[in-house]
Protein backbone atom coordinates (compact mmCIF):
# COMPACT_ATOMS: atom_id res chain seq x y z
CA UNK A 1 0.00 0.00 0.00
CA UNK A 2 2.55 2.40 1.03
CA UNK A 3 4.65 1.26 -2.30
CA UNK A 4 1.64 2.52 -4.33
CA UNK A 5 1.14 5.68 -2.82
CA UNK A 6 5.07 6.28 -2.90
CA UNK A 7 4.93 5.45 -6.52
CA UNK A 8 1.71 7.62 -7.16
CA UNK A 9 3.50 11.01 -5.44
CA UNK A 10 5.50 11.69 -8.62
CA UNK A 11 2.94 11.18 -11.46
CA UNK A 12 -0.56 12.86 -12.15
CA UNK A 13 -3.04 11.36 -9.90
CA UNK A 14 -6.52 9.75 -11.73
CA UNK A 15 -9.55 8.71 -10.85
CA UNK A 16 -8.53 4.78 -11.28
CA UNK A 17 -5.76 4.94 -8.82
CA UNK A 18 -7.55 6.99 -6.15
CA UNK A 19 -10.39 4.12 -6.93
CA UNK A 20 -7.85 1.34 -6.62
CA UNK A 21 -6.01 2.65 -3.72
CA UNK A 22 -9.33 3.23 -1.80
CA UNK A 23 -10.17 -0.60 -2.41
CA UNK A 24 -6.86 -1.52 -0.98
CA UNK A 25 -7.37 0.45 1.56
CA UNK A 26 -10.56 -1.70 2.36
CA UNK A 27 -9.17 -4.77 1.79
CA UNK A 28 -6.19 -3.68 4.55
CA UNK A 29 -8.58 -2.46 7.25
CA UNK A 30 -10.10 -6.06 6.47
CA UNK A 31 -7.16 -7.29 7.22
CA UNK A 32 -6.18 -5.45 10.47
CA UNK A 33 -9.59 -5.85 11.97
CA UNK A 34 -9.66 -9.80 11.61
CA UNK A 35 -6.15 -9.43 13.15
CA UNK A 36 -7.24 -7.24 15.95
CA UNK A 37 -10.52 -9.26 16.67
CA UNK A 38 -9.44 -10.10 20.02
CA UNK A 39 -9.42 -6.73 21.43
CA UNK A 40 -13.01 -5.67 19.30
CA UNK A 41 -16.44 -6.42 20.86
CA UNK A 42 -17.72 -9.45 18.88
CA UNK A 43 -20.87 -7.93 17.60
CA UNK A 44 -18.91 -5.59 15.70
CA UNK A 45 -16.99 -7.91 14.54
CA UNK A 46 -19.30 -10.08 11.74
CA UNK A 47 -20.94 -6.68 10.38
CA UNK A 48 -17.32 -5.14 9.99
CA UNK A 49 -15.83 -7.96 8.41
CA UNK A 50 -18.80 -8.00 6.20
CA UNK A 51 -19.14 -4.30 5.13
CA UNK A 52 -15.05 -4.25 4.40
CA UNK A 53 -15.11 -7.47 2.40
CA UNK A 54 -18.10 -6.59 -0.13
CA UNK A 55 -16.87 -2.71 -0.05
CA UNK A 56 -13.13 -3.95 -1.26
CA UNK A 57 -14.08 -6.35 -3.71
CA UNK A 58 -16.74 -3.67 -5.34
CA UNK A 59 -14.33 -0.99 -5.54
CA UNK A 60 -11.82 -3.22 -6.51
CA UNK A 61 -13.72 -4.39 -9.79
CA UNK A 62 -14.67 -0.56 -10.26
CA UNK A 63 -10.87 0.22 -10.77
CA UNK A 64 -10.55 -2.63 -13.40
CA UNK A 65 -13.42 -1.64 -14.96
CA UNK A 66 -11.70 1.72 -15.19
CA UNK A 67 -8.08 0.75 -16.18
CA UNK A 68 -9.73 -1.31 -18.81
CA UNK A 69 -11.44 1.70 -20.24
CA UNK A 70 -14.46 -1.10 -19.98
CA UNK A 71 -16.80 1.29 -17.13
CA UNK A 72 -19.09 4.05 -17.60
CA UNK A 73 -21.85 6.27 -15.29
CA UNK A 74 -24.28 3.74 -15.64
CA UNK A 75 -22.20 0.84 -15.38
CA UNK A 76 -20.86 2.32 -11.64
CA UNK A 77 -24.08 2.95 -10.30
CA UNK A 78 -25.25 -0.53 -10.98
CA UNK A 79 -22.60 -1.89 -9.24
CA UNK A 80 -22.25 0.51 -6.17
CA UNK A 81 -26.05 0.05 -6.06
CA UNK A 82 -25.75 -3.91 -6.22
CA UNK A 83 -22.90 -3.76 -3.76
CA UNK A 84 -24.97 -1.75 -1.21
CA UNK A 85 -28.11 -3.16 -1.80
CA UNK A 86 -26.44 -6.58 -0.88
CA UNK A 87 -24.64 -5.60 1.99
CA UNK A 88 -28.26 -4.21 4.12
CA UNK A 89 -29.62 -7.65 2.77
CA UNK A 90 -26.92 -9.57 4.61
CA UNK A 91 -27.48 -6.98 8.22
CA UNK A 92 -30.88 -7.52 8.01
CA UNK A 93 -30.21 -11.29 7.84
CA UNK A 94 -27.93 -11.11 10.26
CA UNK A 95 -30.20 -9.04 12.96
CA UNK A 96 -33.21 -10.33 12.04
CA UNK A 97 -32.42 -14.49 12.19
CA UNK A 98 -28.38 -14.32 13.70
CA UNK A 99 -27.22 -15.71 10.27
CA UNK A 100 -23.30 -14.99 10.87
CA UNK A 101 -22.47 -17.68 8.52
CA UNK A 102 -24.07 -15.95 5.55
CA UNK A 103 -23.22 -12.66 6.81
CA UNK A 104 -19.08 -14.51 6.70
CA UNK A 105 -19.70 -16.13 3.22
CA UNK A 106 -21.74 -13.48 1.88
CA UNK A 107 -18.90 -10.70 0.61
CA UNK A 108 -17.11 -13.64 -0.69
CA UNK A 109 -19.58 -14.53 -3.07
CA UNK A 110 -20.40 -10.83 -3.46
CA UNK A 111 -16.53 -10.04 -4.37
CA UNK A 112 -16.37 -12.95 -6.71
CA UNK A 113 -19.67 -11.63 -8.46
CA UNK A 114 -18.35 -8.12 -9.07
CA UNK A 115 -15.09 -9.65 -10.24
CA UNK A 116 -16.47 -12.01 -12.40
CA UNK A 117 -16.91 -9.02 -15.40
CA UNK A 118 -13.32 -7.57 -15.07
CA UNK A 119 -12.19 -10.69 -15.14
CA UNK A 120 -13.94 -11.97 -18.22
CA UNK A 121 -12.78 -8.26 -19.61
CA UNK A 122 -8.87 -9.71 -18.97
CA UNK A 123 -9.32 -13.26 -19.90
CA UNK A 124 -11.53 -13.14 -22.91
CA UNK A 125 -11.75 -9.36 -24.83
CA UNK A 126 -7.91 -8.66 -24.50
CA UNK A 127 -6.79 -8.48 -27.81
CA UNK A 128 -3.05 -8.85 -27.96
CA UNK A 129 -1.85 -8.39 -24.73
CA UNK A 130 -0.30 -11.29 -22.33
CA UNK A 131 -0.07 -9.85 -19.65
CA UNK A 132 -3.77 -8.93 -19.74
CA UNK A 133 -4.46 -12.31 -20.25
CA UNK A 134 -2.38 -13.68 -17.38
CA UNK A 135 -3.53 -11.09 -14.85
CA UNK A 136 -7.31 -12.58 -16.10
CA UNK A 137 -5.77 -16.20 -15.27
CA UNK A 138 -5.08 -14.88 -11.38
CA UNK A 139 -8.24 -13.27 -11.11
CA UNK A 140 -9.68 -16.27 -12.37
CA UNK A 141 -7.94 -18.04 -9.62
CA UNK A 142 -9.00 -15.42 -6.57
CA UNK A 143 -12.56 -16.14 -7.88
CA UNK A 144 -12.57 -19.18 -7.10
CA UNK A 145 -10.63 -19.23 -4.40
CA UNK A 146 -13.50 -17.02 -3.01
CA UNK A 147 -16.01 -19.39 -3.57
CA UNK A 148 -14.51 -22.31 -1.90
CA UNK A 149 -14.06 -20.11 0.96
CA UNK A 150 -17.81 -19.48 1.31
CA UNK A 151 -18.23 -23.06 0.60
CA UNK A 152 -16.11 -23.50 3.43
CA UNK A 153 -18.55 -21.41 5.94
CA UNK A 154 -21.55 -22.58 4.44
CA UNK A 155 -21.59 -26.08 4.04
CA UNK A 156 -22.89 -28.94 6.85
CA UNK A 157 -20.48 -30.14 9.34
CA UNK A 158 -18.85 -33.68 8.55
CA UNK A 159 -19.50 -33.00 5.19
CA UNK A 160 -16.15 -32.79 4.30
CA UNK A 161 -13.04 -34.88 5.81
CA UNK A 162 -10.87 -32.85 7.79
CA UNK A 163 -7.99 -32.93 5.07
CA UNK A 164 -10.11 -31.58 2.44
CA UNK A 165 -11.52 -28.50 4.22
CA UNK A 166 -8.21 -27.61 5.06
CA UNK A 167 -7.11 -27.67 1.33
CA UNK A 168 -10.33 -25.68 0.47
CA UNK A 169 -9.06 -23.26 3.67
CA UNK A 170 -5.41 -22.65 2.10
CA UNK A 171 -6.48 -22.38 -1.01
CA UNK A 172 -9.19 -19.96 0.11
CA UNK A 173 -6.19 -18.15 1.67
CA UNK A 174 -3.92 -18.39 -1.48
CA UNK A 175 -6.76 -16.31 -3.10
CA UNK A 176 -6.57 -13.47 -0.65
CA UNK A 177 -3.35 -13.74 -1.38
CA UNK A 178 -3.35 -13.14 -4.99
CA UNK A 179 -5.79 -9.99 -4.39
CA UNK A 180 -4.23 -8.15 -2.18
CA UNK A 181 -0.35 -8.54 -3.51
CA UNK A 182 -0.21 -9.99 -6.79
CA UNK A 183 -3.28 -7.89 -7.98
CA UNK A 184 -1.53 -4.84 -6.99
CA UNK A 185 1.25 -5.70 -8.93
CA UNK A 186 -0.52 -6.45 -12.18
CA UNK A 187 -2.92 -3.52 -11.39
CA UNK A 188 0.59 -1.20 -11.73
CA UNK A 189 2.02 -3.14 -14.23
CA UNK A 190 -1.33 -2.93 -16.45
CA UNK A 191 -1.31 0.85 -15.71
CA UNK A 192 2.32 1.07 -16.78
CA UNK A 193 1.38 -1.09 -20.49
CA UNK A 194 -1.54 1.22 -21.14
CA UNK A 195 0.63 4.39 -20.45
CA UNK A 196 3.17 2.54 -23.11
CA UNK A 197 0.10 2.18 -25.26
CA UNK A 198 -0.78 5.96 -24.90
CA UNK A 199 3.15 7.42 -25.47
CA UNK A 200 2.84 4.90 -28.73
CA UNK A 201 -0.22 6.32 -29.93
CA UNK A 202 0.17 9.63 -29.17
CA UNK A 203 3.85 9.60 -31.42
CA UNK A 204 2.33 7.67 -33.77
CA UNK A 205 -0.84 9.12 -34.79
CA UNK A 206 -2.38 12.34 -36.03
CA UNK A 207 -4.69 14.24 -33.42
CA UNK A 208 -6.96 15.23 -35.56
CA UNK A 209 -7.56 12.36 -37.64
CA UNK A 210 -6.80 9.58 -35.64
CA UNK A 211 -4.24 8.02 -39.09
CA UNK A 212 -0.60 7.30 -38.84
CA UNK A 213 0.96 11.31 -38.76
CA UNK A 214 4.14 11.64 -40.93
CA UNK A 215 7.35 10.08 -38.90
CA UNK A 216 5.18 6.94 -37.90
CA UNK A 217 4.11 6.70 -41.98
CA UNK A 218 7.53 7.07 -43.43
CA UNK A 219 9.46 4.14 -40.89
CA UNK A 220 6.80 1.67 -41.29
CA UNK A 221 6.67 2.27 -45.09
CA UNK A 222 10.23 2.12 -45.42
CA UNK A 223 10.02 -1.29 -43.77
CA UNK A 224 7.66 -2.28 -46.35
CA UNK A 225 9.92 -0.96 -49.66
CA UNK A 226 12.41 -2.47 -48.05
CA UNK A 227 10.33 -5.85 -48.25
CA UNK A 228 9.29 -5.20 -51.72
CA UNK A 229 12.25 -5.02 -52.71
CA UNK A 230 14.11 -7.76 -51.68
CA UNK A 231 10.61 -10.15 -53.05
CA UNK A 232 10.59 -7.59 -56.47
CA UNK A 233 6.93 -7.52 -55.88
CA UNK A 234 4.78 -4.21 -56.72
CA UNK A 235 3.49 -1.59 -54.66
CA UNK A 236 2.47 1.80 -55.28
CA UNK A 237 2.40 5.06 -53.05
CA UNK A 238 -0.37 7.95 -53.40
CA UNK A 239 -0.30 11.70 -52.46
CA UNK A 240 -3.84 13.05 -52.17
CA UNK A 241 -4.39 16.65 -51.62
CA UNK A 242 -8.19 18.15 -50.56
CA UNK A 243 -8.89 20.29 -53.68
CA UNK A 244 -9.48 24.31 -52.12
CA UNK A 245 -8.63 23.36 -48.61
CA UNK A 246 -7.46 27.08 -48.31
CA UNK A 247 -10.93 28.62 -49.12
CA UNK A 248 -12.65 26.50 -46.69
CA UNK A 249 -11.00 27.35 -43.85
CA UNK A 250 -10.97 31.03 -45.51
CA UNK A 251 -15.11 30.94 -45.92
CA UNK A 252 -16.46 28.40 -43.10
CA UNK A 253 -13.62 28.74 -40.76
CA UNK A 254 -10.88 26.45 -39.20
CA UNK A 255 -13.55 24.07 -36.94
CA UNK A 256 -15.60 23.42 -40.38
CA UNK A 257 -12.03 22.50 -41.74
CA UNK A 258 -10.91 20.52 -39.18
CA UNK A 259 -14.24 18.46 -39.71
CA UNK A 260 -13.45 18.15 -43.76
CA UNK A 261 -10.09 16.92 -42.85
CA UNK A 262 -11.90 14.05 -40.23
CA UNK A 263 -14.32 13.36 -43.05
CA UNK A 264 -12.02 12.97 -45.32
CA UNK A 265 -9.80 10.39 -43.54
CA UNK A 266 -12.73 8.68 -42.47
CA UNK A 267 -14.13 8.15 -45.85
CA UNK A 268 -10.36 7.05 -46.82
CA UNK A 269 -9.53 4.43 -44.41
CA UNK A 270 -12.99 2.72 -45.39
CA UNK A 271 -11.75 2.42 -48.73
CA UNK A 272 -8.40 0.32 -47.80
CA UNK A 273 -7.51 -2.89 -46.36
CA UNK A 274 -5.70 -3.75 -43.28
CA UNK A 275 -2.42 -3.98 -44.74
CA UNK A 276 -2.28 -0.66 -46.46
CA UNK A 277 -0.82 2.55 -44.80
CA UNK A 278 -2.64 5.94 -44.68
CA UNK A 279 -1.05 8.95 -43.20
CA UNK A 280 -1.47 12.26 -43.09
CA UNK A 281 1.69 14.60 -44.23
CA UNK A 282 0.49 17.83 -43.19
CA UNK A 283 -1.92 20.05 -43.38
CA UNK A 284 -4.31 18.70 -46.51
CA UNK A 285 -1.91 16.63 -47.60
CA UNK A 286 -2.05 12.76 -47.15
CA UNK A 287 -0.35 9.52 -48.39
CA UNK A 288 -1.03 6.07 -49.25
CA UNK A 289 1.12 3.15 -49.27
CA UNK A 290 -0.24 0.34 -51.27
CA UNK A 291 1.78 -2.87 -50.71
CA UNK A 292 0.97 -5.98 -53.61
CA UNK A 293 -0.47 -3.29 -55.99
CA UNK A 294 0.44 -2.97 -59.46
CA UNK A 295 -0.69 -0.19 -61.71
CA UNK A 296 -4.15 -2.15 -62.64
CA UNK A 297 -5.28 -2.60 -58.68
CA UNK A 298 -3.85 0.86 -57.25
CA UNK A 299 -5.64 2.57 -60.30
CA UNK A 300 -8.93 0.95 -59.25
CA UNK A 301 -8.31 2.07 -55.52
CA UNK A 302 -7.38 5.51 -56.87
CA UNK A 303 -10.45 6.09 -58.61
CA UNK A 304 -12.51 4.68 -55.57
CA UNK A 305 -10.96 7.18 -53.26
CA UNK A 306 -11.21 9.99 -55.42
CA UNK A 307 -15.15 9.00 -55.65
CA UNK A 308 -15.67 8.45 -51.90
CA UNK A 309 -15.16 11.88 -50.96
CA UNK A 310 -18.53 12.81 -52.95
CA UNK A 311 -21.65 13.75 -51.20
CA UNK A 312 -20.06 14.67 -47.72
CA UNK A 313 -22.97 16.07 -44.69
CA UNK A 314 -20.67 18.59 -42.32
CA UNK A 315 -22.65 20.54 -40.05
CA UNK A 316 -25.96 18.67 -41.13
CA UNK A 317 -25.72 20.05 -44.85
CA UNK A 318 -24.04 18.99 -47.73
CA UNK A 319 -20.51 19.69 -48.42
CA UNK A 320 -19.07 18.87 -51.66
CA UNK A 321 -15.20 18.72 -51.98
CA UNK A 322 -13.12 16.95 -54.16
CA UNK A 323 -9.39 15.17 -53.94
CA UNK A 324 -6.56 15.36 -56.61
CA UNK A 325 -3.89 12.46 -56.53
CA UNK A 326 -0.90 11.79 -57.78
CA UNK A 327 0.29 7.90 -57.99
CA UNK A 328 3.24 5.82 -58.69
CA UNK A 329 4.00 2.02 -58.82
CA UNK A 330 7.26 0.53 -58.58
CA UNK A 331 8.42 -3.18 -59.11
CA UNK A 332 12.17 -3.35 -58.60
CA UNK A 333 15.09 -5.39 -56.61
CA UNK A 334 16.55 -1.79 -55.77
CA UNK A 335 15.06 -0.06 -53.17
CA UNK A 336 13.49 3.54 -53.99
CA UNK A 337 13.79 6.35 -51.20
CA UNK A 338 10.33 7.30 -50.21
CA UNK A 339 11.83 10.53 -50.62
CA UNK A 340 11.71 10.23 -53.94
CA UNK A 341 8.37 8.64 -53.85
CA UNK A 342 6.93 11.45 -52.39
CA UNK A 343 8.89 14.07 -54.79
CA UNK A 344 7.27 11.60 -58.04
CA UNK A 345 4.00 11.92 -56.84
CA UNK A 346 4.30 15.77 -55.57
CA UNK A 347 4.94 15.99 -59.76
CA UNK A 348 2.26 13.74 -60.54
CA UNK A 349 -0.78 15.67 -57.81
CA UNK A 350 0.82 19.23 -59.37
CA UNK A 351 -0.12 17.91 -62.92
CA UNK A 352 -3.80 17.08 -61.21
CA UNK A 353 -4.37 20.50 -60.55
CA UNK A 354 -3.48 22.52 -63.37
CA UNK A 355 -5.37 19.78 -65.20
CA UNK A 356 -8.68 20.94 -63.36
CA UNK A 357 -8.98 19.26 -59.95
CA UNK A 358 -10.26 16.31 -59.21
CA UNK A 359 -8.71 14.05 -60.60
CA UNK A 360 -5.92 10.94 -60.27
CA UNK A 361 -2.44 11.38 -62.80
CA UNK A 362 0.15 8.44 -62.80
CA UNK A 363 3.69 9.11 -62.56
CA UNK A 364 5.47 7.08 -65.06
CA UNK A 365 8.81 7.99 -63.93
CA UNK A 366 10.50 5.87 -61.11
CA UNK A 367 14.04 6.86 -61.99
CA UNK A 368 15.49 7.89 -58.59
CA UNK A 369 17.88 7.89 -56.50
CA UNK A 370 18.24 4.68 -54.25
CA UNK A 371 18.28 4.26 -50.31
Amino acid sequence: MLLILAYRSRYHKDMTYSIFIGGKGLQLALLIVLMLRDFIPSEWIIPLVALLGISSGIVEALALLLLLDASSHALQKRYCTWGGGAAVLLLLLHVAFGQERVLLAGPAVISAIALLYPTYRLAVKSKDSPLQKMMGLLYSIAIAALGCGAFTILYPENLLSAQAEQGLQMFFRMGIYLLMFLGTAGFMLLSREQSYAELERVASYDELTGILNRRSFALRARRLIATAAKEVTPFSFLLLDIDHFKSVNDTYGHDTGDKVLKDFAAKIVQQLRNEDLFGRFGGEEFAVFLGQADEAASDEIAERLRTSVSGAVINGIQFDYSVSIGIITVQSSERISLNALYKLTDSALYQAKQNGRNRVVRSQDNSSHLD
